[in-house]
């Protein structure tokens, strides 16, 4: 036993370094949990959809926690922390303290503005547990401790989604697919001096920004659901631009602001007060 606990404690100062990306104030998202009766995570990982870079990601991902680990029967599982998550976007679960009981159904949900660098990411899922006399300490590595990999992709507009490659994802944290001909990073680079003020706001914003390039443009607030909240369209001159974003009768909170086209978007967090 004291192997064991040893062993646990190297797994967890290995992994503690790679956690990441907590959706702050979602942790009491209402999400209905799946009904899955086997232990693990859900859909399969190949059958997710491809994320694309450049737009909003709002997956959800439903699980089963185990009812036993190593012959002891499971109390608890809390979800510390899920790392590696494509940039831009953050996890929360559908329980405000990430804590499962043995058997119980739960979900995590996956959502934000997906910058990423086209590829597929092995997702880190760092977890503690009291199972029977075994108590696995903060920010243990699911992975090691029960096998458990899931993998998120990224591809570019207009992509094929490539088939999930299990086999270097098992050693790979990240695989990369080509990059974006005409995606987000064009788009970034147009933009510059991107401000809203004032931030946090109660009724109006002002937008301002210059661009390299003239066309048409749309501007929207999403909520931290993924949810598009309110949507603008305006003809970008060469040069120095604003907007005005209005509150109208969204409830107080955080959302992105995103000025995109065709090609891709450029986002900022802004606050309604």
């Amino acid at each position: 036993m004291k192997k064991i606990f040893t062993t646990l404690a190297l797994i967890a100062g290995i992994s503690i370094g790679a956690f990441a990306q907590h959706c702050v104030g979602l942790d009491s998202v209402l999400i209905t949990p799946g009904t899955g009766t086997v232990a693990g995570l859900h859909p399969s990982s190949d059958s997710l959809p491809c994320a694309v870079r450049g737009t909003m990601v709002s997956d959800t991902i439903y699980f089963t926690n185990f009812t036993s680990f190593s012959g002891f029967t499971v109390q608890s599982l809390t979800i510390d922390s899920i790392g590696n998550l494509p940039a831009g976007t953050c996890w929360a679960s559908n329980k405000k303290n990430n804590t499962y009981a043995g058997g119980e159904n739960g979900t995590i949900y996956v959502h934000g503005m997906n910058v990423a660098a086209p590829g597929q990411y092995k997702l880190g899922i760092f977890i503690h547990a009291t199972a029977g006399a075994i108590t696995l300490p903060p920010y243990t590595n699911a992975e090691t401790i029960a096998n458990l990999r899931y993998y998120v992709r990224v591809t570019c507009h207009d992509s094929i989604c490539p088939a999930l490659d299990t086999v270097n994802g098992k050693t790979h944290m990240y695989i990369a697919y080509a990059t974006c001909p005409n995606g987000i990073n064009e788009v970034a680079n147009d933009l510059s001096n991107v401000s809203v003020v004032p931030n946090p706001f109660t009724k109006t914003a002002n937008v301002t920004f210059n661009s390299e390039v003239e066309g048409a443009f749309t501007v929207k607030l999403v909520n931290l659901l993924g949810a598009v909240v309110t949507t603008k369209e305006i003809n970008v001159m060469h040069g120095s631009n604003e907007v005005t974003i209005e509150r109208n009768s969204l409830s107080s909170g955080i959302y992105i602001l995103t000025i995109a086209n065709g090609s891709g978007a450029i986002s900022r967090k802004v606050v309604i007060e």
